[in-house]
């Protein structure tokens, strides 16, 4: 008889030895893995946070620019500003008398809803105190766009009419639409519209309104209090300058900031 083949195979040590080196390639394949997932998410929370800042820092800015003259205005944490619907010259004076109108040069507009004509407005008490006869109630707009000359209409009025306290140097008028607020508070940028014109700024909830967000994740503490506006009127010499300090850090990594620090120029032409 032919003896049997011998059966090769492994032996104890050697299959010990894979299981050990499977282990030892297993656990850097798996340190590897986690580094990486961890830098992946690093930087896509670094990446939220500087897009959020920097669209919350654009937002804001593009709406200060096409605010009135005179209308901004500061306290705490919100910025409060009314902002330009339409502007043109106006024909006729307005300071020496009592009108129910203007007589502008033909501009393109149809009036909305709620909406002041402002002449030379400088401070803010101006826009929003109705008593200094800056501003008043726009009614309506009276001929086609294609005239030369249109009419802009007055209502809530004092018989006979209104006369506003001074005439414009460039015989300037604004029409205004209700004011707008951004806020910043439970760590959220807050954008309030539509809650009508108030004469002193106030920054409840109660009076402005649930407002939307427009960032997350905005501080108002690093190593002190953080001012998120800071508004310095205009001279001559300079326009108004609006301060825009926001920081912004996720809860996930408190050691992680990113700051935004921008000036807005507000026109300076009343």
């Amino acid at each position: 008889m032919r003896p049997l083949n011998k059966v090769q195979g492994f032996t104890l040590v050697e299959m010990v030895s894979v299981i050990v080196l499977l282990g030892l390639l297993s656990a850097g394949a798996t340190l590897f893995i986690g580094d990486s997932v961890r830098i992946y998410n690093d930087n896509t929370r670094r990446a939220e946070l500087s897009q959020q800042g920097r669209f919350a820092v654009e937002r804001v800015s593009r709406e200060l620019r096409n605010a009135l003259p005179g209308s901004i205005r500061v306290l705490d944490e919100c910025i409060e500003f009314a902002p330009i619907a339409a502007a043109s010259s106006y024909l006729n004076f307005v300071a020496d008398g009592h009108y129910t109108n203007l007589q502008a040069a033909g501009f393109n507009y149809t009036p909305g809803s709620n909406q002041r004509v402002a002449v030379h407005s400088i401070e803010s008490k101006d826009v929003y105190n109705y008593s200094r006869k800056a501003v008043v109630d726009l009614a309506s707009v009276a001929g086609s766009d294609s005239d030369l000359q249109r009419q802009v209409n007055f209502t809530n009025y004092t018989p006979p009419g209104h006369k506003f306290r001074s005439e414009s140097s460039s015989k300037r008028f604004y029409i205004i639409d209700e004011p707008v607020s951004f806020c910043v508070r439970n760590n959220e940028l807050i954008r309030h519209d539509g809650y009508g014109w108030i004469q002193n700024q106030t920054t409840a909830v109660a009076s402005l309104g649930p407002g939307y967000p427009i960032a997350v994740d905005i501080q108002l503490s690093d190593s002190g209090t953080v001012t998120p506006f800071t508004y310095t009127p205009g001279v001559l010499a300079r326009s108004a300058v609006v301060h825009i300090d926001f920081r912004f850090s996720n809860a996930q990594a408190s050691d992680e900031w990113v700051r935004f620090s921008h000036e807005v120029f507000v026109r300076n032409v009343p």
